[in-house]
């Protein structure tokens, strides 16, 4: 008799939203730090303009440009590209976690490491195998999380330079997306809402995930 509540299996997916949930709020505080640091900068800008002429104003935003594109560009860019590449590593590891509450629970000699691929692939081809998780009633969380996934390989091993190539998945996806940006050969632009979005996504993914788990759960206790 497996002891699910024991393992974890029937709360897994509850507390991976929860992890989620503080990604969340760990972001929303740090976009509004960035936009609150630019505020101020550009108040700041604003009681100097009404200091000097009109004519001075354009060497003033010049000596402040640096300031400027660490607030507005550079600072903001750094923390949605890590935060791109902290979530997924999440959301891998919790798969992969996931994928050994399953096997420890299963009657199945096929292992994590057995199955072809990687990552998230690799553990969503294991619980499709193994463990009979239907993906199939899953919405577009899938293709979003696929297509993450590509960004996050540019950003690690690209330094979140695009390829040259426009019919590149990263490409298309980069140009299907609303909250992306960036042409070919250029480097990825990540809106302040792209993080808030992703988020959402797995939420619902985990959502749906779990209301699979739930099943396989009653089917056992049947």
């Amino acid at each position: 008799m497996v002891d699910f509540f024991g393992n974890g299996l029937c709360i897994h997916c509850h507390l991976a939203k929860n992890e989620i949930m503080d990604f969340s709020l760990f972001n929303e505080q740090t976009e509004e730090a960035w936009k609150a640091k630019d505020d101020n900068l550009q108040d700041e800008l604003n009681r100097i303009f009404k200091k000097y002429p009109e004519k001075s104003h354009d060497d003033i935003v010049e000596s402040y440009s640096w300031d400027l594109h660490l607030n507005q560009y550079k600072y903001p860019s750094l923390h949605r590209e890590s935060l791109i590449i902290t979530i997924y590593n999440f959301l891998e590891n919790q798969l992969n976690s996931l994928c050994k509450i399953f096997y420890e629970s299963i009657d199945n000699d096929l292992k994590l490491k057995d199955i072809h691929g990687q990552g998230v692939e690799r553990a969503l081809l294991f619980l499709t195998k193994v463990a009979n998780i239907d993906f199939s009633t899953f919405g577009s969380e899938l293709p979003v999380i696929k297509g993450v996934n590509l960004v996050r390989n540019v950003i690690v091993h690209n330094g979140a330079q695009l390829p040259g190539d426009s019919k590149s998945k990263v490409n298309m996806f980069v140009t299907n997306s609303e909250h992306l940006s960036g042409i070919e050969g250029g480097y990825i632009n990540i809106s302040p809402e792209f993080i808030g979005f992703f988020i959402g996504v797995l939420l619902e993914f985990f959502e749906r995930l779990d209301h699979e788990v739930q099943k396989h759960i009653q089917a056992y206790n049947a």
